[in-house]
């Protein structure tokens, strides 16, 4: 049997797709995440997953400001935080 093709918010996952994805992505699935244009200025950034029934583009968010393709940024350090 083919598997169906679904694109879904990671929000909108069931509670039981998640834990699949956490348990196949224990430290995160940041590596796996690709860019999609749409084109008219629709895009997104979404990781691909699948299991026995589907194949899920699943759509997460992403803080741009870090993200430039090809170029790595440093989160920015709290000096507070380290001062005690």
């Amino acid at each position: 049997m083919a598997r169906k093709n679904r694109i879904v918010s990671f929000h909108k996952m069931k509670r039981e797709v998640v834990h699949l994805i956490h348990k196949k992505y224990p430290l995160g699935w940041d590596d796996e995440i690709k860019f999609y244009n749409l084109g008219a200025g629709k895009s997104f950034y979404a990781f691909n997953f699948i299991t026995e029934e589907y194949n899920y583009l699943v759509k997460v968010d992403m803080n741009v400001d870090y993200f430039v393709e090809g170029v790595e940024f440093e989160e920015p350090k709290n000096e507070e935080a380290d001062s005690y």
